[in-house]
Parts: C-alpha cells; sequence; structure tokens
C-alpha cells in the first residue's frame, strides 16, 4: 500500500535522525505546522497556499526532492486556484483602471493636437498662395536684352578664360568639399570616442560573497557596492518557488508563491533599498541579476535545490 505524504516524510526525517526540532531549525516553519503535515491535517495549516510551500521545505531539509514529492502526491495537496483567481482579477481590474485614464489623458489632448494640425496647414496655404503671386509677378517683367554696340569677346578668349575659371572653382570646391567630410568623420569619430569613454567611466556593481551558507537550506550573504541602477531582475526558466522581501522579514515586493517561465522576467526597483532577501525554491531554474550582472550560486544548483541570498547594498 502506498504511503501518504505525511508518513512519506516522516519516514525520511526518522532515517536521517533528525528531530522535528531540527528541521524547524531549517525551515523556519513552527513545530506544530510540521506535525500536521506528518499527520495529514492540512486544516490546521494558514491556507492552502502555504501548505504547499510549507510541505515543500519539509521535503528538502530531509533530502528528498520536493518537485518530485508535489507531483507524486498531486491528488492528496489542497489546490489553490482561487487564490491565484483572486489575484489575476485584481490584476485585470489594474489593467482596465489603466486603460482608461489613458483613454481619458488621450481624449483630453487630442483637441489641442487637431488645433496645431489646423494651424500649421493655413501656415502651409498662405506661404505658397504668397510664393505663387511673387513668381506670377516676376513672369511679366520684360527679359533684358543685349546691346547692339556691346563690343563682342573674341571666343577663343572666351573660353579660354571660362576654362581657367571653371577649372579653379572646380578645384576650389573639391578641396573645400573634401575638408567638410573629413572634418564631418572626425566630429563623428570625437562623438564617438567620447561617447565609448562615458560607457566605460560608469561603474559596473561589484557583487562579493561575503559568507556562504550551509544546510540543507543555505542562506548566501553578499556585499554589492556601485549598483548605479539599483534593480534586481529574476530570470526563470522552470517552476519555482520565489520570495523576494526587502529587508529580510520585511515587505514582500512579490506574493511568495510557485512561478512559471511565462512570469519570467520578474524586476524590482531597488532604489533607496540597504538589503533585499530572495528565496528560491529551485535554483537551477532561476538567475538572479543585479543592474544586469548575475549573481552566481556558491554552491552548485544541481546538488541543492532550495537556496536563499542576502543582499547588503553598500
Amino acid at each position: 500500500m502506498e504511503m501518504d505524504i505525511g508518513t512519506r516524510l516522516r519516514e525520511a526525517r526518522e532515517k536521517k535522525e533528525m528531530p522535528l526540532e531540527q528541521v524547524q531549525e531549517i525551515t523556519k516553519i513552527q513545530k506544530r505546522y510540521l506535525q500536521a503535515i506528518e499527520n495529514n491535517d492540512f486544516k490546521v495549516l494558514p491556507g492552502k497556499f502555504y501548505t504547499r510551500a510549507f510541505i515543500r521545505e519539509y521535503a528538502s531539509a530531509v533530502g528528498l526532492d520536493p518537485e518530485v514529492i508535489m507531483q507524486e502526491h498531486k491528488s492528496e495537496l489542497p489546490e489553490y486556484e482561487d487564490e491565484n483567481l483572486v489575484q489575476y482579477s485584481r490584476v485585470q481590474k489594474a489593467s482596465r483602471e489603466s486603460a482608461s485614464k489613458s483613454s481619458s489623458g488621450i481624449s483630453k489632448v487630442f483637441p489641442t493636437i487637431m488645433t496645431v494640425v489646423l494651424i500649421v496647414f493655413l501656415l502651409f496655404v498662405a506661404w505658397a498662395f504668397i510664393t505663387q503671386i511673387k513668381g506670377g509677378g516676376n513672369e511679366d517683367q520684360p527679359t533684358s536684352t543685349k546691346d547692339e554696340n556691346e563690343v563682342s569677346v573674341p571666343e577663343s578668349q572666351n573660353d579660354s578664360g571660362d576654362g581657367s575659371s571653371a577649372d579653379q572653382n572646380s578645384s576650389e570646391s573639391e578641396n573645400n568639399s573634401g575638408d567638410s567630410n573629413s572634418q564631418n568623420d572626425e566630429d563623428k569619430e570625437q562623438s564617438s570616442d567620447e561617447k565609448n569613454q562615458e560607457e566605460d567611466s560608469q561603474p559596473k556593481p561589484e557583487i562579493k560573497l561575503v559568507e556562504q551558507g550551509n544546510g540543507n537550506f543555505p542562506e548566501h550573504t553578499f556585499e554589492v557596492k556601485n549598483a548605479k541602477e539599483s534593480s534586481l531582475t529574476v530570470e526563470i526558466s522552470g517552476q519555482t518557488y520565489l520570495e523576494v522581501s526587502a529587508p529580510k522579514n520585511g515587505e514582500n515586493l512579490t506574493p511568495p508563491k510557485i512561478y512559471s517561465k511565462s512570469d519570467s522576467p520578474l524586476t524590482f526597483d531597488l532604489k533607496g533599498q540597504k538589503e533585499v532577501y530572495v528565496k528560491i525554491g529551485s535554483a537551477k531554474a532561476v538567475t538572479v541579476k543585479i543592474d544586469d550582472q548575475e549573481v552566481e550560486y556558491p554552491i552548485n544548483p544541481d546538488q541543492l535545490v532550495t537556496q536563499k541570498f542576502l543582499l547588503k547594498f553598500k
């Protein structure tokens, strides 16, 4: 007979000779909740979502793969679609309000835009009309004729003079054009060099491992310097439990829950924050970056499923 999830977790704990107090210390889950999990008494736990999250942490603490446990005992676990539906409804409501505000703003600005376009059009028509009138007046004026008594210049002299002048003008034009192109190229090169120097002068974030965690739920402490953008990006390639708060045990920057690839990437503005705590349920499915600078796992994520980051900004 196949054992239930609570019995399976308890036997894994006893096999490792771990008292409940030790599991409590590792997972930070109260002992009475751990006992309720072992007895399959999920009504004692604070909500359906936390039931699934607590079971994942318990499984990882006693050396079991949380994903395998959750899949094999799927029928025993409480569903939390209702909670996701509430969150989705809130997101829909916020999106509708945002769209309504945007539409209202466009409606207010549209008359002003049309007025400006109309004024520009009228000015263009007036300019074209005035130009046409001036052009017609010039056509009515008689063209000057050559004076009959004007002394003609021999063709040989005209040809010689015009050729010399044309060659000279052509040479000067080519020289001026060459100087102009050369100057433009120099300006472009100088602008490009200045831009590259400006980018190189901006310091990149310096992420230093201060303390490496240990145990089944290691918490690694990092010191972060020169974080100019002060943004945290979480890229997700598969299902994982994720919790992000600032500071640790402080305000949640995102609801602690199971996330998937469709939620990726998650970006958080960290301006003004001194400390950020990131808890990852499936480390191999998550990449954490600060200002596009990756925070590397001190322990291979293939070897340890759950890991935690404590990021301290200097």
